[in-house]
């Protein structure tokens, strides 16, 4: 069984969530959080950082981890464990990738809650925004890294 971690999260703006367009083929067209792969060594949070930047243009603060969350996906050949936090931007402009990410685009909550599931990347993207309307934030220090 192949594993994959992924980190990112949800930036939020006046109440709206920032969803990106998947581009590559195997997920073309599906909204999600800006998030991608972690890069080992990094630490999780600065993927989660990277991983915004990339995506988004965004230079961001993480106000606290949202969730992990553990799937399995291709009839249980992978599993996937997310890290999604909650961030907030300090700069920037909405800047997206050509090749990577074919749109990006504000949403309320309840837009991406009342989305059909097949227009979406996971069902962690539906999770996630549901633990954010919760208003539960763990520590990031609850990830320790030890070498």
């Amino acid at each position: 069984m192949e594993f994959l971690v992924v980190c990112g999260g949800i930036v939020e703006k006046d109440g709206k969530i920032l969803l990106v367009q998947e581009a590559k083929e195997s997920a073309r067209g599906l909204w999600n959080v800006p998030a991608g792969h972690f890069d080992p060594p990094e630490r999780i949070i600065d993927g989660a950082f990277r991983e915004i930047k990339e995506e988004t243009g965004f230079d961001v603060k993480i106000d606290g981890l949202l969730g992990v969350y553990q799937y399995a996906v291709k009839n249980g050949e992978r599993m996937t464990i997310r890290f999604q936090f909650k961030a907030s931007i300090i700069s920037g402009k909405l800047k997206i990738p050509k090749g990577e990410i074919l749109d990006a685009k504000w949403f309320a909550p309840k837009e991406i809650l009342a989305m059909d599931d097949s227009k979406l990347r996971s069902s962690s993207v539906k999770a996630t925004v549901r633990d954010y309307l919760s208003g539960k934030l763990y520590p990031v220090d609850a990830i320790k890294y030890l070498r």
